[in-house]
């Protein structure tokens, strides 16, 4: 077994952990940014890194529970969505929505730099 065959089945063996049904939010997260890192594929690098930002996203929405609730908070006193929000770089509000609307916590596409961008055919391609 060479070096990209061992790589490969260390790969296949982070994502299959990640996967794992026993695996917290948190753990997962680790897990794939592992995978990303030993991949060498940039497509499968790609795939990988929007795996570990849906799951970011939804470990975020886990974390966010788990301080409403008191969790290893100090004294077990819970968080308020006013601190939520700012361990989160959010309004509370935002906080609030997202929280109670889905299952993920995610800066809007303008805070993480997204930009609306007009796509132009490269050269030979039909338009």
């Amino acid at each position: 077994m060479d070096n990209v065959d061992m790589i490969a089945e260390q790969i296949a063996d982070l994502i299959r952990r990640a996967n794992a049904e026993e695996t917290t939010p948190t753990e997962r997260v680790q897990l794939l940014a592992q995978a990303v890192g030993l991949t060498v594929d940039p497509l499968h690098q790609l795939e990988l890194m929007m795996l570990v930002a849906d799951t970011a996203g939804r470990a975020a929405h886990d974390a966010a529970g788990r301080a409403l609730r008191g969790e290893g908070r100090p004294g077990g006193k819970a968080a308020t969505w006013t601190e939520i929000g700012g361990a989160a770089d959010l309004s509370k509000d935002t906080a609030f929505r997202q929280f109670h609307g889905g299952d993920a916590l995610s800066w809007s596409p303008a805070a993480r730099g997204v930009r609306q961008a007009v796509r132009r055919p490269v050269s030979g391609e039909a338009s």
